[in-house]
């Protein structure tokens, strides 16, 4: 494992949101290729699931030069699978990636978004005749931010149009050995990730989950490390009155009250081949439980007038909310680009009733939030904009980072 053998690279794969990343490393006894692979846990599981993933080097134009874009796929579902989308330009990245490519076997490490090595296998690379030549004949640009928005636009617009030539010309990885076993569990002791109010002190974590909710509840806690203090972080607090939840997470700074609700379903082989049109349906039937919680975390909360007690671990906490801004955040597992024209209508009703800010996200894209807005004032006023942008238009927009 990396994590074991090459902890030196472990910063840099912190530092990736999503993505794959081709690293040479260095020791004393040997220079090892490893095809890294950081993804969400659905992506993984897909992965494993179908013993393989798929690479797509797609052609674009920008401007008026012929480049290529990378498209890698898991085949959750045939028409709309899960992707990893990666401009390609001139750089170390695209060389390491094709010479790796070319010598017909990998090792895969696969990552969760936490940093978390999954899988580790070795894999055969099946590269077609007409794509091995695409490789050979690429013309890369530069590195540029605009040069990346447009590739990255291109690229999604092509693969969501693509034929049976375009799937007939991928890249095949076949995962072919588990090098340290399929199903890793791990335990995590660090003390500054475990000090957040109701933590036991540890937690652990492993791919494929048939409980999910304290595993949720967990990873959520992760994110929100990357932006909030432990001591604002307050797991499953409970009503004063009947020792019953209030919320799954509340986070209380100097200016804001948040709460948030989480709903997650099994990270298991029969939930992750279910079709698209019935995880669209857990996806509404998810945030409309998740909203009717929502409601009543806000009315205990404004319960008692200023003030807000709650239980953790037994201990009761007061609060002090005359100053505090009240706002909400749901996160379920997964939410359709598509689809916020049918949620944003429960969401805005918890601000029409309640006037409080309400807003959600898919776990990834709630991940990719925590990543790039790393201190509280900024986490607040992207919710802040995400909200007023519903208000204004009726409709939740999507959140993306470049």
């Amino acid at each position: 494992m990396l994590t074991v053998l090459y902890p030196e690279i472990m910063p840099v794969i912190q530092q990736m949101p999503f993505g794959i990343l081709p690293e040479s490393l260095t020791s004393a006894d040997e220079d090892y290729q490893a095809f890294i692979v950081k993804a969400p846990k659905e992506l993984l599981l897909t992965a494993k699931i179908n013993e393989g993933f798929k690479l797509y080097l797609i052609p674009v134009k920008v401007g008026s030069h012929i480049t290529l874009g990378l498209i890698t796929a898991f085949f959750d579902d045939e028409d709309e699978p899960l992707v990893i989308k990666t401009p390609l330009f001139l750089e170390d990245f695209s060389h390491n990636l094709f010479s790796f490519l070319k010598k017909g076997m990998l090792n895969v490490h696969f990552f969760d978004e936490l940093t978390r090595e999954l899988l580790v296998y070795r894999a055969d690379v099946i590269i077609p005749d007409k794509t091995l030549k695409k490789i050979n004949e690429a013309v890369l640009l530069k590195p540029s931010l605009s040069n990346a928005r447009k590739i990255l636009r291109a690229i999604e617009i092509a693969f969501s149009s693509r034929t049976k030539n375009d799937d007939e010309q991928a890249i095949d990885i076949i995962l072919s050995t588990a090098i340290y076993g399929d199903n890793i569990f791990r335990q995590d002791m660090h003390p500054k990730r475990h000090s957040y109010h109701g933590s036991p002190g540890h937690s652990h974590t492993m791919l494929e989950r048939q409980e999910p909710g304290s595993y949720q509840e967990e990873d959520i806690i992760q994110c929100l490390l990357l932006t909030f203090q432990p001591e604002q972080i307050f797991l499953n607090p409970k009503r004063t009155y009947d020792n019953e939840e209030m919320c799954d997470i509340l986070i209380i700074t100097n200016t804001t009250s948040l709460i948030i609700q989480a709903k997650d379903s099994p990270n298991i082989e029969r939930i992750s081949r279910q079709k698209l049109p019935r995880k669209r349906k857990n996806v509404l039937s998810a945030l409309k439980k998740a909203t009717a919680q929502v409601n009543g975390a806000i009315s205990y909360y404004r319960r008692i007038p200023g003030k807000l007690e709650f239980l953790i671990d037994e201990v009761l906490h007061s609060v002090d909310t005359n100053s505090l801004e009240l706002k909400a955040l749901i996160v379920v597992k997964e939410l359709f680009n598509d689809q916020s024209v049918e949620f944003s209508p429960q969401l805005l009703d918890i601000y029409k009733a309640k006037n409080v800010p309400c807003i959600a996200f898919g776990y990834p894209d709630f991940y990719q939030f925590c990543f790039n807005l790393k201190n509280e004032d900024a986490f607040f006023n992207a919710h802040c904009n995400v909200m007023e942008n519903a208000k204004n238009t009726g409709v939740f927009p999507q959140v993306s980072f470049w």
